[in-house]
């Protein structure tokens, strides 16, 4: 069906060694261990003790609706700690400031290649980012012509002695005729279908971005190498950005490099950011977001499964019939953690985005492992913008 590229066999590691239950593992230890102790001393007391500490740590880690009460506790914490720290009036571009609200360090700079030629940075921070976006999305991901291997792409976390916090791809796409805008059955729809001709709309815009995010001190040796300080850091990112778009390029796939102009124009518009904003710009709630007028309903995607590349294009393919305004979808590898990824849905108002959202969890919910929704929609929404970010929940 596709062209994949060819990378001495690379493949993404799937099943890498992750760090993020350990500390669930070290709980676990040292409830057995106390569980022991009570349990020696063979007495009416001691059983009952032990028994009880199992028990309460049982319920503490067993998930319920997708989360443990120590998982709950932590995303509630989260929340209500991010809506303590909002910065209402960031000192950022009109464009810039929904995300500047919930990121204070968001800044976009630059660096330039060997031909002098601009390169956009986006860092917040604690890491920078580059981004690349591919030329046409018609050979991206599709049922013929080229095809983006997201195993070969995700490889490049780890290139030679530089190790990357994150490489992610995002899409956004805008369905075309959306149902938020035209009434289902409506004349305009019915000639839309007849001129497409296809059971199956197509997309009335679909465009992806490759994002890199570097943070130093994931790999301090191998930035130090290439400058100190910030040049070590812009070098190394252009070091990385080279490699995925020669990668995409073996694959079939053109990408370019964006400046910081066209940097900062696709953060405001994966963000939702209008020319027309309101007093306030934004707001989250346990459930959604919303960002001047719109509303935003993201569910985090825990795994996508064997085969990244086709359980991406079906997600593509549902997508580009929601009845979403645009829906923003991500996949994205982080070192010692599995492929995970994001799906946000733009509306108009609150009851549109839910029923986007569950239209999507009804029908793709056997192939996908899907997140809850309570408590982190502004991670989700960092997760669905090319930052190269994972859902942090």
């Amino acid at each position: 069906m596709a062209r994949t590229a060819q990378l001495s066999g690379a493949r993404l590691p799937l099943r890498a060694r992750s760090t993020r239950y350990l500390p669930m593992a070290l709980f676990w230890q040292v409830v057995v261990v106390v569980a022991l102790l009570f349990a020696v001393q063979r007495t009416a007391t001691g059983l009952v003790v032990a028994g009880a500490v199992v028990l309460l740590a049982m319920l503490l880690t067993l998930p319920v609706n997708g989360r443990s009460l120590f998982s709950t506790l932590r995303v509630r914490a989260a929340y209500s700690s991010r809506r303590r720290n909002l910065v209402a009036e960031p000192d950022q571009p009109a464009a810039l400031v929904p995300l500047g609200q919930w990121l204070p360090h968001l800044h976009v700079t630059e660096t330039r290649n060997v031909y002098g030629g601009e390169i956009g940075v986006v860092g917040d921070g604690e890491s920078w980012s580059g981004l690349l976006e591919i030329s046409s999305d018609d050979n991206l991901i599709s049922d013929r012509g080229s095809e983006l291997d997201l195993e070969v792409l995700g490889a490049l976390i780890s290139q030679d002695d530089v190790v990357f916090a994150g490489i992610q791809v995002v899409t956004l796409t805008v369905p075309g005729p959306t149902q938020a805008m035209i009434t289902p059955g409506s004349p305009a729809l019915q000639s839309y279908l007849e001129i497409v001709g296809e059971e199956s709309t197509p997309p009335a815009v679909r465009r992806t971005w490759v994002a890199l995010r570097l943070d130093p001190r994931l790999c301090l040796e191998a930035v130090a190498r290439r400058g100190s300080g910030q040049v070590g850091v812009f070098a190394t990112l252009r070091f990385g950005l080279h490699r995925a778009q020669a990668t995409l390029k073996r694959q079939g796939v053109s990408a370019e490099a964006l400046d910081p102009i066209a940097i900062s124009e696709v953060l405001g518009l994966t963000s939702g950011a209008s020319d027309d904003a309101p007093e306030e710009r934004t707001r989250e709630t346990w459930r959604q977001w919303a960002c001047d007028g719109l509303v935003h309903e993201t569910r985090a995607i825990r795994s996508f499964g064997s085969d990244p590349t086709a359980a991406y294009q079906a997600l593509l393919d549902s997508v580009a019939q929601s009845p979403a305004m645009m829906v923003l979808t991500s996949f994205t590898v982080s070192p010692g953690q599995p492929a995970a990824g994001a799906i946000r849905h733009v509306s108009h108002n609150e009851e549109q985005a839910a029923a986007a959202d569950e239209e999507l969890v009804a029908e793709m919910g056997s192939r996908f492992s899907f997140g809850p929704l309570g408590g982190t929609q502004v991670p989700g929404l960092l997760a669905t913008i090319p930052l190269g970010r994972q859902v942090d929940s």
